[in-house]
């Protein structure tokens, strides 16, 4: 989510304080703004907006320029209806135009090639080879004395995810020293213990990094329960697939991962899953020659939007009072804070009260349904 104002009414707490001040006097609206000094403006903006006097707000406007939304925020924002919206159509516009040309035949070869490298790695364990291996001869699966540095991370993915273990407490990997002559081509230097070579704590996250840092979501070959191991194992290592998810997520689907769904590793499967069954009907419908103002009907309500908003100064101060709150839903909450923050850079007085009403008042008028935060009313 990125938020920026593009434009806003030049001097927005003059002009408002020259509007609210023409009510109480007997001399014309020029005149107040030529003698309004910038100290007697902040001191009548505060008394304003202490006052609850609002209306002289409405003279003083912004409008942002969001990128990176959902169509579910778009569905909310769009309800604070004293605002102007214009938004990137997906009537006219395709996220997926790659996938509609020969730029994605090459990218398909390249995942096939790298799903080849990690059958291989699978392969020295001599266990029984997954499905996808159907159909290969068992010499293509044959490890060379040298391995390719593009192939590397992933069919040593394939071994870890076959012949790996994952300690049982704290992140520490082994593997049998049979495999000695394929790990020491990667760029870790494993200590034997025994039968086992084996990496532990900063050398062994960076190793797992290393082994999914090519790895292709819904596409690529890899054991979702040997990376949930490995995410339980070690938080930091979650944060680094979750951020490579949400980066995948944005890329491959144009869509938001919403943050709940980014606390859940089994739950970002599910969302890619879901994304990705959108994405090839949306695809597939395109390329019969539907139109795309149809075919976008089965697009997640995930799917990302940019949109230009102006709001007066009033109407913004109700929509952070009521999407700046915790009760309100993630991704308006972060983007209403985005948002006051940037105003707050251009009228800090005229914006000094704005926000959940809570941070103004001191206490929740949310009752039983307060998030705790401060007290609530009674």
């Amino acid at each position: 989510m990125k938020v920026t104002i593009l434009t806003h009414t030049p001097d927005p707490e003059k002009t408002v304080a020259s509007a609210a001040r023409l009510c109480y006097s007997n001399i014309g609206p020029m005149e107040i703004m030529e003698n309004f000094t910038d100290e007697k403006v902040t001191s009548f903006v505060q008394k304003l907006v202490e006052s609850g006097h609002m209306s002289p707000l409405e003279h003083a406007s912004f409008t942002f320029a969001i990128e990176g939304v959902s169509r579910t925020l778009l569905a909310q924002i769009t309800r604070h209806r004293i605002a102007s919206y214009s938004v990137q159509s997906l009537r006219y516009n395709n996220p997926f135009d790659k996938e509609l040309d020969k730029q994605e035949e090459a990218d398909e070869a390249l995942i096939k090639a790298q799903n080849r490298a990690y059958l291989k790695g699978f392969a020295q364990s001599g266990k029984d080879l997954p499905p996808e291996a159907a159909g290969i001869e068992e010499g293509e699966l044959a490890v060379p004395d040298k391995i390719e540095g593009e192939d590397l991370s992933h069919l040593l993915r394939g071994l870890f995810d076959a012949a790996g273990e994952v300690a049982s407490d704290g992140l520490s990997l082994s593997f049998p020293g049979k495999f000695s002559s394929i790990l020491s081509q990667s760029p870790f230097e494993f200590e034997q213990k025994g039968e086992n070579l084996v990496l532990s704590g900063e050398k062994a996250l960076d190793f797992c990094c290393f082994l999914y840092d090519g790895l292709d979501f819904s596409r690529s070959l890899y054991s979702k329960e040997k990376l949930a191991d490995l995410c339980k194992k070690s938080p930091e290592f979650f944060d680094r697939i979750r951020k490579k998810a949400k980066e995948y997520i944005a890329e491959r689907y144009y869509c938001v991962l919403p943050v709940e769904i980014e606390k859940n590793l089994d739950a970002i499967f599910t969302y890619i899953s879901a994304a990705e069954t959108c994405k090839k009907a949306y695809l597939d419908m395109v390329k019969m020659g539907v139109d795309k103002e149809d075919a976008r009907y089965v697009l997640p309500m995930g799917t990302c939007t940019n949109l230009v908003v102006t709001m007066n100064a009033r109407s913004l101060y109700n929509f952070f009072h009521l999407r700046c709150c915790e009760r309100a839903q993630s991704e308006i909450r972060e983007l209403a804070r985005a948002m006051l923050e940037e105003v707050k850079k251009i009228a800090p007085n005229l914006f000094k009260k704005a926000g959940a009403p809570c941070e103004a008042t001191g206490y929740c008028p949310e009752g039983t349904f307060s998030c705790g935060k401060y007290p609530v009313r009674n």
